[in-house]
């Protein structure tokens, strides 16, 4: 579908190479609530994921990117 398309196209202009870094934050329930959801989130490369309360995503960003600053592994959080 054309959304998914997007989506990782999207995605690819944020994060272009294996050495970038970042986080990409979906806010739209339906990825995880329903069952073509599943279609999105396969579109996308390996990466972290983690679901949150809204109040709670800066946070577990943050304390995402200063582990990225110690050296531990890459990839991408959704």
């Amino acid at each position: 579908p054309q959304a998914v398309l997007r989506l990782r196209q999207g995605f690819g202009r944020l994060i272009r190479t294996r050495n970038d870094r970042g986080a990409v934050v979906i806010l739209d329930s339906r990825v995880v609530a329903r069952r073509y959801g599943r279609v999105f989130l396969d579109s996308l490369p390996d990466m972290t994921i983690d679901r949150c309360r809204l109040e709670d995503i800066g946070g577990k960003i943050g304390t995402w990117l200063a582990s990225k600053r110690q050296g531990s592994s890459r990839g991408a959080s959704v």
